[in-house]
């Protein structure tokens, strides 16, 4: 009988963590842990004894087994992923959407730790490139008020889905698969991002091609402009035009100006003008935004007569009720030959106006008369063009004014403001919202899409995209980048209407006044009477002024009197824009109730008239408090002997006849060390002895000195016809 032993099998200690890879159903990942026990792959933490002894060759093998290794490999695994219910305890599987984390910060572990092998072709998808992404973007065709795109990417030599981008950045991931399985990192994942959002508004097709509104089309230029790499190109030979045309902010045809006006223009304005051109002619809106004093009204003007032809509708004109005089006056003065009409008074005669409005060119009214008068402009055949000035009356979308102005009928909107943005980004919101329905998407998509993540996070990315939208149509210029451009100083003359109180004062005083002015003359003779005849005068400029000083009885505050709200609406403006004023007046207790109104609006202001005694504590503030708005000054205590080069703009709130005075006033603000131009703006009350004055004043300018001081002037060089002429 033999007595053979069996062979003594080899013994083998641990030698390492081997981890198979291999891809499952729908993307996901299988990892598979064996402990390597010389030629012995056992899973780890089998407790299955055959696994520990095989014969390999003829020849035993024998682990002894590293269960605290092999504990710790399945820990970390586990702890990452979980172990697929249905297998073995060594077996896990990564989930299709975790398997760029795994690539990320796992597999390089594993790769440090362990041994991995994987099945063919695996570990090429199990990579991470981080490469710039770039779309081409093929524009097929376009139509009234849209065009239709096509977009591919491509990464090297990769091309990857436009639906998988979208996925990814709507998940948040920093990365997106090709088609090869392998992941890309966007390395300009910022202009990623914008491309996606601005897709996310287009319609999308069912061959995954596009389609956005024509308004949408200078944002994508711009974003595509900004991408290294990016093409745009277009079949269609009117949509090229556009892109070349959003590029230069003008159409490619010059803008043929009236001979008139384009002697005057500047060329900031002209600019301007080819701007609005530009807008009309893909029917945009768009928000005129320069400073104060740079001519908005000007140029709206010199647009209207550059493009209104036979047959148009009248374009309209929408202001607050303190500037309709304004439109009118530098419509007499630029365009005459426009035929211009100004809606107001009462609702009878604002309706019957309304109705023949075919008759002109051009039609002035009031936020409030809109509002008042909506039914009738629903009724209405429309305008060619709405103007809306001080376009921040309608910030607030839910007011009955907004909703009334966005609701007349017109072909063609635009938008006047030298503060677009007052209290918060929403305000664009709503004047967007009149220029171009739907260009800011609606209001609570504008709120969470710009408005919290730019008010609550300060997110200066999204400011960015914001001010990328809307920079085609908004042009703002300030005075101190056109600086070159501009004339040291500008005189405007900016009437103010008699309020309904005011004119029944005014027209009581001047029935009296002129009988007692015939009466004395007729006693006294005219060179005997120019005291009352003074006297008289400065009685009317009162009442001109604000009818509380004649009547304490009336109230003393601005909606009584018009030049007092045409003042403040100034002012307001000034401030918005950063700019400090001098507001000079001949009466001191003009001044006073200005000083009373300004303290009621929250407005800060200095103050120098006759009792004055800290002139320099007074101009100290004016100069170095950043929030001391306005300078009130008395012409005896103001007019000379201060330098106020902090000031760039200035009212006078009473016409002083004599230039002279005019001058001096205006010289406290342009002097030499002043390097900003100064706006100056003379109050005149219309159809009252003020108006009467400086229409002489221009014709005789130097008679005027007959006309300067309160007390004894000498009337000599005036007629008595010139001077009854003023109190009819």
């Amino acid at each position: 009988m033999s007595n053979t032993r069996a062979p003594r099998p080899e013994i083998h200690g641990f030698e390492t963590i081997r981890i198979r890879l291999s891809f499952m159903e729908l993307g996901a990942l299988r990892l598979e842990a064996f402990g390597e026990y010389g030629p012995l792959l056992i899973p780890i933490l089998s407790h299955e004894v055959e696994d520990n002894n095989k014969e390999i060759e003829g020849v035993m093998h024998e682990a002894e087994r590293d269960l605290e290794v092999e504990a710790e490999a399945r820990t970390f695994l586990a702890h990452a992923y979980p172990v697929i219910p249905t297998e073995a305890v060594h077996v896990f599987r990564v989930a299709p959407e975790d398997v760029y984390t795994f690539t990320k910060d796992i597999l390089p572990e594993i790769e440090y730790q362990y041994t991995i092998h994987a099945d063919p072709g695996v570990l090429d998808k199990l990579t991470i490139r981080r490469l710039s992404i770039t779309p081409d973007i093929g524009v097929r065709s376009s139509r009234q008020g849209w065009f239709d795109f096509s977009i591919a990417w491509h990464c090297e030599t990769n091309d990857v889905e436009t639906k998988d981008i979208l996925t990814a950045i709507k998940s948040g991931q920093p990365f997106v698969r090709t088609a090869d399985g392998s992941f890309i990192e966007y390395e300009n994942i910022e202009d990623v991002e914008r491309i996606a959002q601005f897709l996310e508004r287009a319609e999308r097709h069912e061959d995954g091609s596009f389609s956005s509104h024509l308004f949408d089309a200078p944002e994508m230029k711009m974003l595509i402009d900004r991408m290294q790499e990016a093409r745009m190109a277009s079949t269609d030979a009117a949509f090229a035009a556009l892109l070349n045309e959003v590029e230069v902010g003008k159409p490619v045809e010059p803008v043929k100006l009236p001979d008139s006006l384009d002697a005057i223009l500047r060329p900031y304005q002209k600019e301007g003008v080819a701007w609005m051109a530009f807008l009309h002619k893909y029917g945009f809106g768009g928000i005129l935004a320069d400073d104060m004093g740079l001519g908005k009204t000007l140029q709206v003007l010199a647009y209207i007569a550059a493009t209104r032809k036979k047959g148009d509708k009248p374009d309209l004109v929408i202001c607050p009720k303190t500037l309709t005089l304004t439109w009118m006056d530098e419509s007499k003065k630029y365009v005459p030959w426009l035929k211009t009409l100004v809606i107001e008074g009462v609702a009878e005669s604002r309706l019957s106006a309304l109705e023949s409005t075919s008759d002109y060119d051009l039609v002035i009214t009031t936020y409030p008369a809109v509002q008042r008068d909506i039914q009738g402009y629903l009724d209405h055949k429309g305008f060619r063009l709405c103007i809306i000035d001080e376009a921040q009356f309608i910030k607030n979308a839910s007011t009955a004014t907004a909703k009334a102005v966005k609701a007349v009928p017109a072909e063609l909107h635009l938008a006047l403001t030298g503060t677009p943005l007052e209290n918060g980004v929403h305000e664009l919101w709503s004047i967007y919202d009149y220029l171009m329905p739907g260009f800011l998407g609606d209001s609570k998509s504008f709120r969470t899409r710009y408005e919290r993540p730019i008010k609550e996070k300060r997110d200066m990315q999204t400011l960015e995209r914001l001010r990328t939208r809307i920079k085609p149509f908004m042009l703002r210029r300030t005075k101190a980048a056109l600086l070159h451009d501009l004339p040291p100083k500008v005189e405007q003359v900016s009437h103010a209407t008699l309020t309904a109180e005011q004119l029944v004062v005014y027209g009581r005083t001047l029935d009296d006044v002129r009988a007692q002015v015939m009466k004395t003359v007729a006693e006294k003779g005219f060179e005997q009477s120019r005291i009352e005849i003074l006297s008289a005068l400065m009685k009317l400029r009162r009442i001109c002024d604000h009818p509380h000083l004649v009547d304490p009885r009336l109230p003393a505050t601005e909606e009584v009197s018009g030049k007092m709200e045409l003042a403040l609406e100034l002012i307001r403006q000034a401030k918005e824009g950063g700019h400090k004023v001098l507001l000079f007046s001949q009466f001191t207790s003009m001044l006073d109730l200005i000083r009373d109104a300004l303290n009621l609006h929250g407005i800060g202001h200095a103050t120098i008239e006759g009792k004055t005694k800290d002139r320099e504590a007074q101009v100290r503030s004016f100069t170095d408090n950043p929030d001391t708005t306005v300078f009130l000054l008395s012409l005896r205590a103001g007019g000379t002997g201060l330098t106020l080069v902090e000031a760039d703009t200035v009212i006078l709130f009473d016409p002083w006849w004599n230039p002279m005075v005019e001058s001096q006033a205006m010289d406290r603000a342009h002097r030499i060390g002043q390097k900003k131009t100064v706006n100056v703006y003379k109050l005149v009350t219309q159809g009252t002895v003020e108006e009467k004055v400086m229409e002489l004043q221009e014709r005789k300018r130097q008679l005027f000195d007959a006309l300067v001081q309160e007390t004894e002037a000498d009337l000599q060089g005036l007629t008595w016809e010139e001077v009854k002429g003023l109190f009819e």
